[in-house]
């Protein structure tokens, strides 16, 4: 989601940059929890742009990021030490809820919903969708295996 074009992302950026790398995951993972735990789903334009920068580096964090992340982000995700084998499905799944809120719960929803560009807009979504589904180890599986 990082391609919103000229400007769209500036709280998504803006939300990245006051992340310190010496933190950890912990921030983001808890800025999702935050949002999905909510007894207001409804999700402003700013915190959804937020929520969907968390969910960006959780993909990335499990081997999964977006080609266009911002280089913020990127130097932050590589300040990361290590991921174990074993992915971090509560962040995974936290990262998939909150994206599902800012797809029909906010107001960047409604702003998209009434651009030309919703279509990509939709289709970025869903590809951070899969991107996080990916991560989460999603077998495949094989006839007669």
């Amino acid at each position: 989601m990082w391609t919103l074009g000229e400007g769209e992302d500036e709280a998504a950026l803006a939300w990245v940059a006051q992340l310190d790398a010496a933190d950890g995951a912990a921030p983001v993972v808890r800025r999702l929890r935050q949002v999905v735990e909510a007894p207001d789903n409804r999700l402003s334009a700013p915190i959804a742009e937020a929520v969907l920068a968390a969910a960006e580096l959780v993909a990335a964090l499990h081997g999964y990021p977006h080609p266009a992340m911002p280089d913020a982000a990127r130097r932050w995700v590589e300040a990361q030490p290590p991921r174990p084998d074993a992915p971090d499905l509560d962040a995974l799944v936290g990262a998939t809820q909150a994206l599902d809120l800012v797809a029909t719960s906010s107001e960047l929803s409604e702003v998209w919903s009434e651009r030309i560009g919703e279509a990509r807009w939709r289709a970025g979504l869903d590809d951070l969708r899969m991107r996080l589904a990916a991560a989460g180890g999603m077998r495949r599986t094989h006839a007669g295996a």
